[in-house]
């Protein structure tokens, strides 16, 4: 373990032999770019893709971090944005009667009632294994 710990670092302290090297264009403003870029020096564009493309890869690794296959993952995310939904349902708004404050209190319970069913349609989209 420390062994490749101590390459990792020697690899980051030593300059590369093409270090001056250029890897591409940048597609928006067409600057050169380094080798090893991750954002162009001038515009600031992202070189290896768009920001779905990092999501994707991103969501890849959570998947095979966590064990939970995609459709469960999403199912996950979606019931806890509708828990979240649901703790700011009415934020904007101040009751002033019963009736009203009745009506906020039944959004946060369909928003509730939501997340609870994505949840179980996740539990039941999970294989055993």
């Amino acid at each position: 373990m420390e062994n490749s710990v101590l390459t990792g670092i020697r690899r980051l302290i030593q300059p590369s032999e093409k270090e001056g090297a250029i890897a591409g264009v940048c597609k928006r403003c067409g600057t050169d770019l380094k080798l090893g870029a991750e954002f162009c020096h001038v515009c600031g564009r992202w070189v290896y893709g768009s920001n779905f493309l990092r999501i994707i890869r991103l969501t890849k690794v959570v998947v095979t971090e966590t064990g939970l296959e995609p459709p469960v993952l999403v199912c996950l995310i979606v019931a806890a944005l509708f828990s979240i939904v649901s703790i700011f349902a009415g934020i904007r708004i101040t009751p002033t009667t019963l009736g009203e404050w009745q009506i906020i209190q039944l959004w946060r319970i369909e928003w509730l009632l939501g997340a609870i069913v994505i949840l179980l349609f996740g539990l039941l989209l999970k294989k055993n294994g």
